[in-house]
């Protein structure tokens, strides 16, 4: 009995290690192979997208689509994909392909750094967009809506204190939601459903004529210096610490470094954020902006002055 019992521990043992062998040769056949994302050097991390509020309380962010624009979408997780407004499509040459319900987009750049590439729009013209567009709800005309099929691919923090979010991008690629049936050779249109609600934007333009649409507000471009900062306290007082430098930007070209302390800016003693993003509230595109900064730290603690030449941001 007690050969028996040992012959079948033998023999389950050895089956045990057969298993476990199989297993790590499937794992080593499976290194290096690559997943198709695994090359995009933007993966894991964060970057800080600025955002506008609009005065429906609605999350504006400004995008290049295809090295054009810029353009302002709505943040909206409600929606399923990102819709592009056809006159918007008209303004970059993007034309869709009536047999195909989606268009593809070759690249987005949004405000802040980050990018995508070969993503899936819906060119159309949600009612949503149209009617407060006609009404001039927002304050500022929308472009299009960024929905779950983009949203889906980052993290998103987001502060109301700050004028900024933080958007980390995710190894991860939603699927498209449902595309409606169409016979062959008929245009790939929207459902009945949704065409019959999108018809409530000619209603809201009818609206406009009547009542009148508010004024946007003016916008001016935006001075770039490529500049990642957090606020950090020391001996009781705010300091804004430079966290990234984004490539070829004016701050790698003005020499900016990681771990940076920006003491002054434009001749204005910077104490937190807030303090900073008044500083550069009036910068633009071209416009030289002189900082005075600290650098290391101990006895090798110093300080410098930096001038950069703002570019164009979105």
């Amino acid at each position: 009995m007690t050969r028996m019992t040992w012959r079948l521990g033998s023999m389950l043992a050895a089956a045990v290690l057969a298993l476990t062998l199989a297993a790590a040769l499937a794992l080593d056949s499976q290194e290096g192979v690559e997943s198709p994302r695994a090359h995009d050097s933007q993966i894991g991390r964060s970057f800080q997208v600025p955002y506008r509020l609009t005065d429906t309380n609605h999350f504006l962010v400004r995008v290049r689509i295809n090295g054009k624009g810029p353009f302002n979408f709505l943040v909206d997780s409600g929606a399923p994909a990102l819709f592009i407004a056809t006159e918007t499509a008209k303004k970059i040459g993007l034309k869709p392909d009536r047999a195909e319900f989606w268009t593809l987009v070759e690249r987005l750049d949004f405000e802040g750094g980050m990018r995508l590439d070969g993503v899936k729009a819906r060119i159309d013209d949600p009612f949503q967009l149209v009617g407060m567009n006609a009404l001039g709800l927002p304050g500022a005309s929308i472009d299009g809506i960024l929905g779950f099929t983009i949203l889906a691919r980052f993290r998103l923090e987001i502060d109301l204190t700050r004028d900024r979010m933080i958007w980390t991008r995710l190894d991860h690629e939603p699927r498209d939601p449902p595309v409606p049936k169409h016979k062959p050779g008929e245009d790939a249109g929207a459902p009945p459903g949704i065409q019959a609600m999108n018809a409530l934007g000619s209603l809201a333009k009818g609206l406009a004529f009547v009542m009148g649409k508010q004024p946007e507000e003016e916008q001016h471009p935006r001075g770039f210096l490529g500049l990642e900062w957090s606020e950090q306290v020391a001996s009781g007082r705010k300091q804004v610490e430079v966290q990234g430098v984004l490539k070829d930007s004016p701050a790698a070209h003005g020499g900016l470094q990681l771990g940076d302390r920006i003491l002054r800016i434009n001749d204005r003693a910077i104490e937190g954020l807030k303090g900073a993003q008044a500083a550069l509230a009036e910068v633009r595109p071209g416009d030289a902006v002189p900082m005075v900064i600290r650098r290391g730290s101990g006895a090798d603690e110093r300080e410098l002055r930096r001038t950069l030449t703002a570019g164009e941001g979105l």
